[in-house]
This record gives C-alpha cells, sequence and structure tokens, in this order.
C-alpha cells in the first residue's frame, strides 16, 4: 500500500518524524534507521522526510539535537526550579531536593534519557561529539552551582568545582540509566535519600 501523506504543520511534521526516529532507534538501534523505515512508521511519502530534513544525517543530527536540548533544559530546570541559589540558607536541602527533582524530570521524559544515554555502537559519528557537548554544557550549568556550594556550605576543603562537576555528571547519568531500568528498586526518594547520607557524611 502506498504512503499517504496527511496535511500537518511543518513544524508538528518536524516533530512527529523525530519521535518516530526517536522509537525506532530505542526499539532497534541507529542501525535500523532509514528514510524508507521511518517514512514507513509514518506512513508518509519519503520525499516528505526529505523535504524537512534532506537526509539521513540530517534526520539524525537534528534528533541528536533535540535529545541535547531537551536534556540541557532539564538539568537548567532541576537548579532554578528548586532554587539552588546563593539566598537560600538550607545548602543541604537544596542539594537534596535537586537529586529527587532531577529524579522525576527523567522518569517522566525517560525516552530523551534513554536516548542521551545509549551507547554508541552503531551510531553516526557525530554522536560522541553531541554527548560530549551536552556533558560540557551541563557541566557548565553545574560548576558555578559547586563553587558556590564549596564556600558556602563548608566541608568540602580540598574541592575542586570542575572535578567536582565532572564527577556530579557522570553520577547523575548513572542515576539516570538506574531509575529508567528499574524505577521500582531506585525510584527518585531514593536517590534523595542516598544524597542527604552522603551529604552528612561530608559534614563529619
Amino acid at each position: 500500500m502506498a504512503a499517504t501523506t496527511r496535511r500537518m504543520a511543518p513544524e508538528a511534521r518536524r516533530a512527529q518524524l523525530l519521535d518516530v526516529t526517536s522509537d525506532l532507534v530505542l526499539r532497534e538501534g541507529y542501525a535500523a534507521v532509514s528514510i524508507d523505515r521511518v517514512a514507513r512508521e509514518a506512513t508518509i511519502a519519503r520525499t516528505v522526510v526529505y523535504a524537512q530534513f534532506g537526509n539521513l544525517q540530517g534526520l539524525l543530527e537534528a534528533l541528536l539535537e533535540r535529545t541535547q536540548q531537551r536534556a540541557i533544559e532539564q538539568v537548567q530546570a532541576v537548579l532554578t526550579g528548586t532554587g539552588v541559589r546563593p539566598d537560600r540558607a538550607d545548602i543541604d536541602g537544596l542539594i537534596v531536593e535537586a537529586a529527587r527533582t532531577f529524579g522525576e524530570m527523567v522518569l517522566a521524559d525517560p525516552g530523551t534519557w534513554r536516548l542521551a544515554l545509549l551507547p554508541s555502537d552503531g551510531a553516526p559519528s557525530t554522536l560522541r561529539e553531541r554527548t560530549e557537548e551536552s556533558r560540557r554544557a551541563i557541566r557548565a550549568i553545574v560548576q558555578p552551582v559547586i563553587r558556590w556550594i564549596t564556600v558556602e556550605r563548608g566541608g568540602l576543603e580540598g574541592v575542586e568545582d570542575e572535578l567536582a562537576a565532572r564527577a556530579i555528571v557522570t553520577l547523575g547519568e548513572d542515576a539516570a540509566r538506574l531509575m529508567i531500568a528499574d524505577p521500582e528498586a531506585y525510584p527518585p526518594e531514593r536517590m534523595a535519600a542516598f544524597t542527604g547520607a552522603l551529604l552528612r557524611t561530608l559534614r563529619s
């Protein structure tokens, strides 16, 4: 049966095709993605996919860019939404709240985080570059907060904010993997409780 093309606004069509591509990657990996396959999954003509993205590389790069943007925006929302800023006194409470909020965001949008944390096997060569770009951007958001915490909280003598930001991003990625793989065993509350216990240890 020939594919049909339903009328859809260009932005809505682009989002639809990126959603289809994301679902396909998460189910079967990057190797399964082709213009033909995406068009079949979306039940549209191949020409529509080409019109939106130019070619397969353009499609995959657009997906990586959207994933990167969503992940960065969510990390920013964690820090601004929980009030992690110098005019708040309960620093440990803010950190615990940020850990809980991050976990809730991961579970609310697991597709974005599964895609962001996928192994690079079979992925386009730009994936590693995009992934590292995302990490750098997230570290740039986290590092000033670490610097402030180091100064204001105490009990962190000798902690370098750059290395601490790298460690926290790595721990955050691992926590996201655990929560996505087994949300019942690793709920946000458990991650928040562990964060609180670790902070108490650093006080001693």
